[in-house]
C-alpha cells in the first residue's frame, strides 16, 4: 500500500469515528423526535453542555475515565464503541474495495437479464471513489437504523428513503453505464423497474386519497415488550389470526398494482414492445444508473414484503415489519437487486443463534430483524466477491430462466 492509500486509509478510519459521534447524537435523539443539530451535546445527567475536547470519539471517553467531567457520573460505553466500530467498518470497506477487491463491483452483467461474465476488475481510488462514498454512507445508515431498532424496536423511514434518495442521485450522477459499479442490466430490468416504480407511486396515491385502505390503521397487536409493562388485568386479548389475515390482504392489494406493471413492461420490452425506446432509456448516462438503483430498491423492498406477507397469512402472526421492507429499499438502493437478495438470504444465518438463545432463554420470539438485515448487508460489502462466485452458477441459470418466460432468446 502506497503512501497515498495509507494517507487515505488514515483519514477513512477517523471521518468513520466522527461519523459515530454523530451516530449516537441520531440513536439517542432521533427516537424522541428531537433535533439532531440543536441543541448541542450535554451530558444527559446533568445537562452541562460538553467542551469540544470532551467530544474527541473515542479518546474524549478515556481522557474523562468514562464521567462526565462535570457532574461525575458514569457515560455509558456504548459512545465510544459505536465510535470505534464505525471507524473500523469504514476501514474495513476501504481496504476491501481497493487493497483486497473483495467489494461487491467490477461484474459486467448482460445486456437483458442474468450475469454473462462475472469479471472482478480492480477498482482504484481516483476513479470509483463515489463507491467508497457510497458504502460509507450505507454503514452509517445501516448502524443508526440497528441500533434504534435494537432498543425501540422501530427503523426510522426517513433513514432508509434518504438512503434510497442518495443510493439513486449517487449511481446516476457519479457512475456511467460501463463503468465499475454501475447497476446496468439492460432494457428488460429497466422497464421492470419504471413498471414498478409508477404501479407504486399509484398505490400510494390511491392509500392518499382513500381508495386503498391501510393495514393496521385503527389498531395493531402488541408487542411482547409493550405486553410486559401492562398489568395482567390491562393486558389486551391477543389478535385472533383471520384479523391478522384480514390486514395482510389490505397490503396484498396495495403490491398486485406494482407487481403487475412490472411484470407487464418486463414481458412487453422483452416482447420488443417500445421499439428502442427502452434500449435509449437504459443506456443514457444518468437514466441508466438511476433505474439500477430503482431496480435494486424494488427488488430488496419487494422480496421482505413477500416474505412479510406470506408469513403472516401462513401463520396469522406479523411475521416482519413494515420497517425491514423500507431498510431493504435502501439497501437494494445501494448494492443493487443481485446483493439485496443475498443480504435477505445471509440474514438469518445471523438471526438464528440469537433467536435460539432469546427463545429458550426467556421465551421470547419476537426480535428486531433490521439489525441482521445490516449485519448481512455489511458481510455482502466486505466479501461479495467470493459470495457471488459461490452462487454465481445458480443466478445465471434463474437469469435464463426469467429471460425463458418473458420470451428472450425465442
Amino acid at each position: 500500500m502506497d503512501s497515498l492509500y495509507l494517507t487515505t486509509a488514515v483519514f477513512v478510519f477517523l471521518l468513520g469515528a466522527c461519523v459515530g459521534s454523530f451516530l449516537n447524537v441520531v440513536v439517542y435523539r432521533m427516537p424522541l423526535n428531537l433535533s439532531l443539530v440543536h441543541p448541542p451535546s450535554a451530558c444527559p445527567k446533568c445537562g452541562h453542555r460538553l467542551a469540544a475536547y470532551d467530544n474527541v470519539p473515542v479518546l474524549g471517553w478515556l481522557w474523562l475515565r468514562g464521567r462526565c467531567r462535570y457532574c461525575r457520573e458514569p457515560i455509558s460505553p456504548r459512545y465510544p464503541i459505536v465510535e470505534l466500530v464505525t471507524g473500523l467498518l469504514f476501514l474495513a470497506q476501504f481496504l476491501m474495495l481497493f487493497h483486497y477487491g473483495w467489494g461487491p463491483y467490477g461484474i459486467v452483467y448482460g445486456e437483458t437479464l442474468g450475469i454473462v461474465t462475472p469479471s472482478f476488475a480492480p477498482l482504484t481510488l481516483e476513479n470509483d471513489w463515489p463507491i467508497l462514498l457510497l458504502h460509507l454512507w450505507l454503514i452509517g445508515a445501516l448502524l443508526a437504523a440497528s441500533l434504534i431498532d435494537l432498543e425501540h424496536f422501530i427503523i426510522p423511514l426517513e433513514i432508509c428513503w434518504l438512503t434510497m434518495i442518495v443510493a439513486i442521485v449517487i449511481h446516476a450522477f457519479l457512475r456511467g453505464p460501463a463503468s465499475l459499479g454501475s447497476l446496468h442490466f439492460g432494457p428488460v430490468a429497466d422497464a421492470a423497474a419504471v413498471g414498478g416504480a409508477v404501479g407504486t407511486l399509484i398505490s400510494v396515491g390511491l392509500l392518499y386519497f382513500g381508495a386503498l385502505k391501510r393495514s393496521f390503521a385503527d389498531d395493531e397487536p402488541l408487542m411482547e415488550k409493550d405486553l410486559a409493562v401492562l398489568p395482567a388485568d390491562e393486558r389486551p386479548d391477543p389478535w385472533p389470526p383471520g384479523r391478522v389475515r384480514r390486514e395482510m390482504a389490505l397490503e396484498v392489494v396495495f403490491l398486485a398494482l406494482p407487481v403487475a406493471l412490472a411484470a407487464l413492461c418486463a414481458w412487453g420490452a422483452a416482447r420488443g414492445w417500445g421499439g428502442e425506446s427502452w434500449e435509449r432509456l437504459s443506456t443514457g448516462p444518468v437514466l441508466s444508473g438511476a433505474l439500477g438503483a430503482l431496480n435494486g430498491a424494488l427488488v430488496g423492498g419487494f422480496i421482505v414484503w413477500l416474505f412479510r406477507v406470506g408469513g403472516s397469512l401462513a401463520f396469522g402472526r406479523e411475521a416482519m415489519g413494515l420497517g425491514d421492507v423500507h431498510l431493504m429499499l435502501g439497501i437494494g438502493a445501494a448494492l443493487g437487486p443481485g446483493a439485496a437478495v443475498a443480504v435477505f438470504f445471509l440474514a438469518p444465518v445471523f438471526g438464528l443463534g440469537v433467536a435460539l438463545f432469546q427463545f429458550f432463554g426467556s421465551g421470547r420470539r419476537e426480535l428486531p430483524y433490521g439489525p441482521y438485515l445490516s449485519l448481512a448487508a455489511f458481510a455482502v460489502m466486505l466479501f461479495y466477491r467470493p459470495i457471488f462466485e459461490a452462487l454465481s452458477p445458480g443466478v445465471e441459470s434463474l437469469g435464463w430462466l426469467i429471460g425463458r418466460m418473458l420470451g428472450v432468446g425465442e
